[in-house]
């Protein structure tokens, strides 16, 4: 179950998109793999919706960007 989740999150990553353009450009520059700059920019979020100011505006951009962008 957790290789099945590591392979669509890897898979996601090196989709062609505007997130993932922005990924490679610092992967590029860093030599960091794109998996880790990704997981450090989801837990940084995650902790600064915990204890952030200003997190339930984030929370609510989240939720509404988010949607937008998939549909």
């Amino acid at each position: 179950m957790a290789q099945g989740l590591k392979d669509r999150f890897e898979k996601f990553l090196h989709e062609k998109n505007l997130l993932t353009d922005a990924l490679s450009k610092i992967e590029a520059k860093t030599g960091v793999s794109r998996t880790y700059i990704a997981l450090a920019a989801i837990a940084v979020i995650a902790i600064y919706l915990v204890i952030g100011y200003g997190a339930s505006l984030l929370c609510n951009l989240i939720g509404f960007l988010y949607p937008a962008y998939i549909s």
